[in-house]
């Protein structure tokens, strides 16, 4: 059954996006299975929101009282009632797709933004998503002024990314900024849970600092399989304590290095060219490169430079912009 809505211009949130709502539709080489069921989300559809929590990094209750993290949300949203059977339908939202939420200005004018799932139960058709609330921003504040019971539209699933082949020997870089890393959490879940799949994965997380470390708790876990690695970027870590002698913390001083966990690499730069040949040249004995890039387009744009640079035979398709 052919999955693919139509769609006009005036979906089109004219953001740039490297996906666009205009490419709704299923991957060729989707593992997403409709066995002749429709998709519910290829077009328009409510979905009731369950519940609503500040995200805490450490994957714990930081309670309503934290200023850390008072801005990113994760919402849990179920498939509203359907008129039809339900059993009729499925969620399928591919790893690395995202769906459009859409809501009406007080103008009469559309608002659409895309959000990347983290979790999603394609029977029950519910997901979760991770949203960072921007000052003056119009569905910022439609998200900051939603309630539990209320009623959201989604469509989708928006994207271009076809990582699964016959070829299971391989490293993937998987290249985020910060709340962008919640695109690619099922992506690295779908490898490391595949037994077949033998491809080694390096997760360069890219964020602001330690407080802002999403999803952290995550990659620890992933850390513990044999095929998994992650290395942490902190462009703008502050420091109180004598030792660094500076607002910048040089990551030596004691009041940080209490902040790790056990065996978490953290590297206080930007992240450069000269991180990804260092990380390259720990896995030269691979044949085939795979790059997935989560973040803004400008991020998108800078990796992507340095990729092609490193290596003038990595092909374009091997690069995935979610």
């Amino acid at each position: 059954m052919d999955q693919t809505a139509v769609v006009s211009e005036s979906d089109c949130c004219g953001n740039g996006c490297a996906n666009c709502v205009l490419d709704v539709g299923l991957p060729k080489s989707t593992g997403e299975i409709l066995t002749g069921k429709q998709n519910v989300i290829a077009t328009y559809q409510k979905f009731r929101l369950f519940s609503k929590t500040r995200h805490n990094p450490k994957g714990t209750d930081i309670g309503n009282n934290s200023e850390d993290l008072s801005e990113v949300f994760e919402l849990y949203f179920g498939v509203t009632d359907l008129i039809t059977n339900s059993n009729d339908y499925v969620l399928a939202i591919p790893a690395g797709y995202h769906v459009m939420m859409r809501t009406y200005m007080s103008t009469g004018h559309v608002c659409l933004r895309p959000y990347s799932p983290f979790w999603v139960d394609g029977l029950a058709m519910e997901f979760k998503i991770l949203v960072n609330l921007t000052p003056g921003g119009y569905m910022s504040q439609y998200i900051k002024d939603l309630q539990v019971g209320d009623h959201v539209e989604f469509r989708g699933p928006i994207g271009s990314l076809e990582y699964i082949s016959t070829e299971k020997e391989r490293c993937v870089f998987i290249i985020s900024q910060g709340v962008a890393i919640a695109a690619t959490i099922r992506i690295v879940k779908n490898i490391l849970n595949d037994e077949e799949d033998l491809s080694r994965v390096y997760q360069v997380a890219c964020y602001k600092d330690i407080e802002h470390t999403y999803f952290r708790y995550l990659l620890r876990d992933f850390n513990k399989y044999w095929n998994y690695e992650s290395h942490i970027y902190l462009a703008h870590q502050k420091c109180s304590s004598d030792m660094c002698k500076t607002d910048e913390c040089t990551g030596k001083c004691d009041w940080f290095l209490k902040k790790l966990w056990y065996k978490e690499k953290a590297c206080l730069e930007r992240f450069s060219e000269a991180h990804l040949v260092d990380i390259c040249a720990k896995v030269n004995s691979y044949s085939k490169f795979v790059f997935i890039i989560a973040g803004s387009k400008k991020f998108q744009d800078f990796i992507t430079e340095i990729v092609n640079k490193l290596n003038n035979e990595i092909k374009q398709s091997n690069i995935f912009l979610l």
